[in-house]
Order: structure tokens, then C-alpha cells, then sequence
């Protein structure tokens, strides 16, 4: 999807503005010249003034380019199929991971995704499996993120 430069500038152009005005509330430092809003707002001009080179760039296309193109493959349901699942996907994982349990959970998401972006069944069933392990171990262990256990509660490790 293209979106003409205009509506990005003027969407980045208002969180930048939005941020400098909310980051201006910020309490002083007592003492100091420099406070807490001082970065937020520097990083809000720098924004804003992103945002304004992409309007003049963006007016400079506006008869040549509409203002919204939408990408070929959208007519293609499969890619778009694919396109849609990935948020999808995640929501799925919010619902029934704590139900089912992290490694289950990944295993049907990796091999509907595999699937979706047609690879071939055996590959997708060996590296679902083993990735969704590999992600468990990584998380679970190494950097001692609480996953989920759901149905296999009882083989814990």
C-alpha cells in the first residue's frame, strides 16, 4: 500500500506537535535550565520538521500519484490471506495461551502460517515443532520469561 506522502506528513507532523504540547506540562527541574520535556521536545521538532519535508515532497506528486494506491497482490487471495493471518495470529495467541499453553499454542501458529505460505507439510510439522521448542527454551530458561503451560502443565521443566 502507497500512501502519498502528504497524509504521512500530516499524521507524523500531529504526534509530533501532540508530543511537544504534552512534554511542555512537564514540571522543571528546580535549578536547572534543562528538564524533563527537553527531549521529548527535541525529539518532536525533529518530527515536525520530518513531517513538513514530506508534505512539499508529497504536493509535488499529488496530480502524478492518487492518494492512497492499493498494492497488486491484494486481489491475489491467497497473499492476501496471508497478509490478513499475521495479526490474526496474534490475537489467537492472546485468546488460548493461557488455555493451551505456549508450545501447543506456537506449533498450530507456525503451521498455519507455514502452511498459508505454502510449505511443504513435513518441513513445516519439523520446524514448527522444533522452533516452537527452541522459542520456549530460549525464553523460558535463558531469559526467564514466564510462558505459559496450559494442557502440558505436567511434563514442566
Amino acid at each position: 500500500m502507497k500512501i502519498n506522502d502528504v497524509l504521512s506528513g500530516l499524521l507524523i507532523g500531529s504526534f509530533g506537535a501532540a508530543i511537544y504540547v504534552y512534554a511542555s506540562s512537564f514540571p522543571p527541574m528546580p535549578g536547572q535550565n534543562v528538564g524533563p520535556n527537553m527531549f521529548p521536545q527535541l525529539i518532536a521538532s525533529g518530527l515536525m520538521i520530518c513531517a513538513v519535508m514530506l508534505v512539499f515532497r508529497g504536493i509535488k506528486t499529488v496530480g502524478t500519484e492518487g492518494w492512497i494506491t492499493l498494492p497488486h497482490w491484494l486481489g491475489q487471495r491467497r497473499i492476501a490471506l496471508g497478509f490478513l493471518l499475521i495479526p490474526l495470529v496474534l490475537v489467537f495467541y492472546v485468546a488460548v495461551s493461557e488455555r493451551l499453553g505456549f508450545i501447543p499454542t506456537a506449533v498450530i501458529l507456525l503451521m498455519t502460517l507455514f502452511l498459508v505460505f505454502q510449505v511443504r507439510l513435513r518441513t513445516a510439522l519439523v520446524v514448527a515443532i522444533v522452533g516452537s521448542l527452541c522459542i520456549h527454551t530460549l525464553f523460558y530458561k535463558l531469559l526467564k520469561v514466564p510462558l505459559p503451560w496450559g494442557i502440558l502443565e505436567s511434563v514442566a521443566w
